[in-house]
């Protein structure tokens, strides 16, 4: 009633409150209706980015607001450590980070590089994008079993299941350093373990700090062979989905390849998949455990609801939460990169990539993709932030989509110290080894 009579009084309408709101930045769940779907979606159109409006708009997904009972947030000895990274470091005109004592990639960077981006900064795209990146190479290391879903008009069509395994070489926490004479960023090794007609498809990546293409391998069991790749295969369709190695985490490219721009900065409804903490141990080696809200293989998604109407991709059970963000655009250098424009909402708190928009390189829009996570912490404060229970891949124009969800398992691992997965693990001949 206060809010009908302070909007009287100025002579709004409710609708123009909420864009005061939305304006302001102050926007609550409490603000906003229990639903927002087709019928109403056009009051709330701000909150939402265009993908996801067109979506809502055209019955496909139906919006439920609702508030988180944690903060949202990264370790306090990150953000400390954060603190004492002021100019320190800057970005050259080619995009590479550097020190600025030594004009080179640094060693080994704690914390956020950049923790007061100057959004007038030119350079300020490209600062936002190595928070996002240092943010994710906390973890120092992890395993994680995945399950990924193609998906038609109907239901599931076929699924591939494996294991992700990486190795961060930067970004690690002071006593947890690792020697890197080859000056690696860090390691990835995806294992397809199912189905059998497609088991041991699997690749390797090295990832370099400086000016190098990546070096990216690959195992086919047809010819029991590995092959090495070019740097632009990760913008290739993963398997025949929808999705393509390089936006694993959103973003798990090259930062140098892409032209950043910093664009605005909104506020939009971003997915949760469950309003609560979810509590996991932490081993003695500092290892953290992994759990999720959902059980089984993936998140429900609406084609295993019978009483659904919408895409049979659209993730049920999830609230939708403000969030202020930053839009980020990054555009290939490379002509022979398979994409055009992405445009990045990144989380002005945690440099979180929630929504990604991807364009083909005739300019027209193509692909949406969509990060799904909850908030796990360990006793000790160690906690999940960044990191996603799934990825939604919709193709706008093929109809379709693919969902990349992370399974609970005893082996699936954040903080994994360097005596449990160290460089040796991500050697050629290793990888021969484990394809074979």
């Amino acid at each position: 009633m206060k809010q009908l009579r302070i909007s009287k009084h100025f002579g709004l309408s409710l609708f123009s409150l909420l864009i005061l709101l939305l304006c302001s930045g102050i926007v609550q769940a409490g603000d906003l209706p229990k639903v927002i779907d087709k019928t109403n979606c056009s009051q709330y159109k701000d909150l939402l980015i265009p993908a996801m409006y067109r979506a809502v708009e055209r019955g496909d997904y139906v919006i439920t607001p609702g508030k988180i009972n944690f903060k949202y947030k990264h370790m306090d000895s990150f953000l400390a450590a954060s603190a004492k990274n002021v100019g320190k470091f800057d970005v050259t005109p080619e995009g590479d980070l550097i020190d600025k004592r030594t004009g080179k990639y640094p060693e080994n960077i704690y914390g956020y590089p950049f923790p007061a981006v100057d959004l007038k900064d030119p350079k300020a795209g490209e600062k936002i994008i190595y928070n996002f990146d240092f943010q994710r190479y906390r973890f120092i290391a992890s395993r994680e079993h995945i399950y990924i879903s193609w998906i038609d008009k109907k239901r599931e069509e076929r699924y591939i299941q494996g294991v992700d395994q990486r190795l961060y070489m930067n970004g690690r926490p002071p006593g947890q350093e690792i020697k890197n004479p080859d000056e690696v960023l860090y390691y990835q090794f995806q294992n397809v373990m199912e189905p059998m007609s497609v088991k041991g498809t699997n690749t390797l990546s090295y990832i370099y700090m400086d000016a190098r293409q990546d070096s990216n391998y690959a195992y086919v069991p047809a010819i029991r062979r590995i092959r090495q790749t070019g740097a632009t295969s990760k913008s290739d369709p993963y398997m025949g989905s929808d999705s393509w190695m390089d936006t694993n985490y959103m973003w798990d490219g090259k930062d140098r390849n892409m032209k950043w721009k910093y664009v605005g900065e909104t506020t939009i409804l971003v997915p949760f998949t469950s309003p609560n903490m979810i509590p996991v141990q932490e081993l003695p080696d500092g290892r953290m455990a992994r759990a999720y809200p959902h059980t089984g293989t993936h998140i429900k998604l609406g084609y295993e609801d019978p009483n659904w109407k919408g895409a049979s991709w659209a993730p049920m059970n999830i609230i939708y939460v403000p969030r202020k963000v930053w839009v980020v655009e990054q555009m290939p250098k490379d002509p022979y990169y398979n994409w055009g424009l992405h445009v990045n909402y990144i989380d002005q708190e945690t440099y979180t990539i929630w929504y990604k928009e991807v364009f083909e390189k005739s300019g027209d829009f193509r692909t949406w993709v969509t990060t799904l996570l909850h908030y796990s912490e360990t006793p000790s404060g160690k906690n999940n932030t960044g990191d996603f229970d799934a990825m939604l891949f919709i193709d706008e124009k093929t109809h379709h989509a693919t969902c990349v969800s992370r399974l609970a398992h005893p082996e699936a691992f954040l903080f994994i110290p360097v005596s449990k997965l160290d460089p040796s693990f991500f050697s050629t001949n290793n990888f021969l080894l484990l394809s074979k």
